[in-house]
């Protein structure tokens, strides 16, 4: 029979594209800050391609491409800033890098979805010195509550001085309070009162049922004659 042969002249080829989810782990080399710093940032990104033909066209490799789109980004947020400003606006680092990696890969086919800072990795004497910063810091702070606390305690002091001085019976009291501290805290004690008095317990213990009472608002019984 009759027959026909023919050559396309092509090679037709089969590449695959993962549409899924992926995340990307990018390490940036050390940077110097604006304060002349030099610092590591990690950063985690997630990508999706969402268009495989042009992703496939436009280059070889998506993933190291967005890789080092990222890295470049992290290179112009810490360039602008001084190390304090890193630490305290990671949050304003990552809609940044993820503002700059967006719009260059939508033209890759790729979407970028989440994208945060993970570590600022700083170097040793520079570490060193911010731990002994926030060491003094914190000694500070305890000096700063301790004298609080003791310029409280003085304020009563005074205050209970001043109560004393404008009544008697509450100073005779506080001796007795402090006598009643000492007892507790010895095996003996002798008391003496000088004249013709009554002496020893018993003219205490007179003193505590007189003090009492008056503290009370009681009158003192007479004792009969």
């Amino acid at each position: 029979g009759r027959h026909a042969f023919w050559a396309v002249g092509r090679t037709v080829k089969v590449q695959k594209v993962d549409t899924r989810p992926q995340p990307l782990e990018v390490t940036a080399q050390e940077t110097l800050t604006k304060d002349r710093v030099g610092i590591r940032v990690t950063l985690t990104a997630f990508t999706k391609v969402i268009d495989p033909e042009k992703a496939a066209l436009a280059s070889a490799d998506v993933s190291n491409t967005i890789y080092r789109l990222v890295q470049f980004a992290i290179r112009e947020a810490v360039a602008t800033r001084t190390l304090d400003e890193i630490l305290a606006a990671r949050d304003t680092i990552d809609r940044e890098v993820r503002a700059f990696v967006t719009e260059r890969a939508s033209a890759l086919g790729v979407e970028i979805g989440e994208i945060g800072v993970k570590d600022v990795i700083l170097p040793g004497d520079v570490r060193e010195l911010l731990n002994k910063v926030v060491d003094a810091e914190r000694t500070a702070k305890a000096n700063l509550i301790r004298r609080q606390e003791e310029t409280a305690a003085t304020r009563s002091l005074l205050n209970t001085a001043r109560l004393m001085e404008d009544n008697p019976l509450l100073l005779r009291l506080k001796e007795l309070e402090a006598l009643e501290k000492l007892v507790e805290k010895v095996g003996r004690i002798d008391l003496h009162t000088g004249g013709s008095g009554a002496g020893g317990f018993d003219a205490l213990l007179q003193n505590l049922y007189r003090l009492r009472d008056q503290a009370d608002g009681k009158m003192p019984e007479s004792k009969p004659q």
